[in-house]
């Protein structure tokens, strides 16, 4: 199981019996919360395009948890990276430095801090223009945070160029992974509140949330769970929730795409229950 409990990271203890100071990437994490974007992005909420007209950010944040808060999405995002790495070493030893695993919770502290400017725009929705923004806006958020960090600079700005914009190095595709567990957790956690009947004020964006993010990472999420342990082991262990989104998603919940978008989302759907199904025993309506 993937825990998200934040642990403290231990000196390391070296032949010479001399104490190597890992840094600690919490304090970039507070050096921006207490900036003004820092303050500002800490009002927003994340998934807002699915929240239900007349819900307030407060309802939305009490049903959903920390992660849709725009600001403690990343810190959250961080412990998450940081179960990954506790797995992989017990899984797949060797297969990180410490030195890459601390690029990559870097990463998970910095990488939205530009919506902020920009806003939080949908996984699918995020054109490659949006990603050029977005880019140069952290750029230059990271220089004026560095500043306060100084001794943690040159960590920041490895995480910003080799990992958050750039899925295709080894760091980059496991952030990507890191990512794609966070948005399904969030959709898990509505999904289950529908299940429960405790969220009718939601339920029509929490449907719409759930089938957006099943479509854009189900299929990806059991590919990586070829790659990487940890992964294979979170589906695992949440197996019943996702057969249970699955199977409280109806056909009508793709209403809320247009004419063009709509068929197309279907067809994800329908492709990421095929792949779904072929790792369990899951029968659920194709949309």
């Amino acid at each position: 199981m993937i825990m998200l409990a934040i642990l403290l990271v231990k000196p390391d203890y070296g032949s010479s019996m001399s104490v190597e100071i890992q840094p600690n990437v919490m304090d970039i994490h507070r050096a921006f919360a207490g900036t003004e974007l820092g303050q500002e992005l800490a009002t927003r909420v994340r998934y807002e395009r699915y929240k239900d007209e007349g819900v307030t950010n407060e309802r939305w944040q009490e049903l959903l948890g920390a992660d849709v808060n725009n600001l403690l999405h990343m810190p959250l995002t961080r412990g998450i990276a940081r179960a990954i790495n506790r797995n992989l070493r017990r899984d797949q030893p060797g297969f990180l430095t410490s030195h890459e695993e601390q690029v990559l919770e870097t990463a998970a502290i910095i990488h939205d801090w530009a919506e902020v400017i920009v806003g939080d725009i949908t996984y699918s929705n995020k054109t490659n223009q949006d990603e050029a923004q977005e880019r140069n806006h952290l750029h230059k958020i990271i220089e004026d945070v560095a500043q306060m960090q100084p001794q943690l600079a040159g960590l920041i700005f490895e995480a910003a160029e080799g990992v958050v914009f750039d899925d295709h190095t080894k760091l980059g595709n496991i952030f990507n992974t890191v990512e794609r567990v966070g948005y399904m957790r969030t959709a898990l956690r509505a999904s289950e509140h529908i299940y429960a009947g405790t969220a009718a004020d939601c339920e029509t964006g929490f449907r719409w949330l759930m089938a957006d993010v099943i479509c854009n990472h189900v299929v990806t999420l059991v590919q990586r769970a070829d790659q990487y342990v940890p992964v294979q082991r979170y589906l695992d262990d949440r197996a019943d929730y996702i057969d249970r989104a699955f199977a409280v998603i109806e056909p009508t919940d793709f209403d809320n795409y247009d004419d063009v978008t709509k068929p197309v989302k279907r067809l994800a759907y329908n492709e990421a229950l095929a792949a779904w199904a072929q790792t369990t025993s899951t029968d659920c309506q194709t949309a």
